[in-house]
């Protein structure tokens, strides 16, 4: 990127590498290019987006970065540390939005609501329980909110792009179905299959779905039957839009078909 270093520059070999780490810190999604919103932690009203983003294209490069404290250490060069200091210390907090975020994957992940997470409801991020180990620092066998804000703080501290990564694979977990839903929707399925004609019909489901509004939702091809492909894409679907709700029907159907 055709960067200079050292005393041409007006920076210290240091202060701009740790100028750039900050940058790289702050490019949370490794675009090579910070933006207004990566950049709101620091800069609330958006007056410091303006004045690094020199180009007005909407992104401020490495070059534009360095620039800005280039032209800061001319005016004041302790300005520099304590700017440096600050939103060092401003990256390692969890701000209210990722808060908000690891509480709502807290909630997703708690699949039966009852306000703590165990082992069973982590096995789709954590197949040999070594996270599971680490969340649960009281070690009573399961974790409370408490202790999962207490990890990604730490996880913060040690590295903010891991915690931004480890949030964005877990909700895209949440959205698939895991192997045993699939499978208990398909123990369901069976079961509400009395005939074994591998399909349901409306009065086969008339225990879970009084009024016909379910097999109508569930009936995509308008041929009067659903197949599995039709019930387990409805659960997919589901998923997406509420996680819990596919446990909760489960657990529901179970309960009113006596399986």
């Amino acid at each position: 990127s055709g960067l200079t270093t050292g005393q041409g520059s007006g920076l210290t070999a240091a202060e701009e590498k740790q100028i750039l780490e900050l940058f790289s810190k702050i490019d949370l999604e490794n675009r090579g290019v910070v933006l207004a919103k990566d950049l709101s932690r620091f800069d609330k009203n958006g007056k410091l987006f303006a004045k690094l983003d020199t180009s007005k294209d909407g992104e401020v490069s490495e070059e534009e970065y360095l620039a800005f404290f280039k032209g800061l250490k001319a005016k004041n060069a302790k300005a520099i540390e304590g700017y440096l200091a600050y939103a060092e210390k401003t990256l390692l907090k969890l701000t209210v939005g990722e808060e908000e975020d690891i509480l709502d994957l807290f909630s997703k992940v708690d699949t039966d609501g009852n306000g703590v997470l165990d082992k069973t409801e982590l096995y789709r991020f954590d197949k040999n329980g070594k996270l599971f180990g680490k969340l649960d620092t009281s070690k009573d066998g399961k974790i409370d909110k408490a202790e999962y804000l207490k990890f990604f703080q730490g996880l913060k501290l040690k590295n903010p792009k891991a915690l931004w990564g480890y949030l964005r694979y877990a909700q895209g977990c949440l959205k698939k179905l895991t192997l045993d839903e699939e499978k208990e929707i398909k123990s369901v399925f069976n079961t509400i299959d009395v005939d074994k004609s591998g399909e349901i019909e409306e009065k086969e489901l008339a225990k879970l779905d009084k009024n016909g509004k379910l097999f109508a939702r569930l009936d995509t091809s308008k041929d009067g039957k659903v197949s599995i492909t039709e019930y387990l894409n409805f659960f997919k679907k589901m998923k997406v839009d509420n996680p819990r709700a596919v446990y909760g029907y489960i657990k529901y159907a179970k309960r009113v078909l006596k399986m």
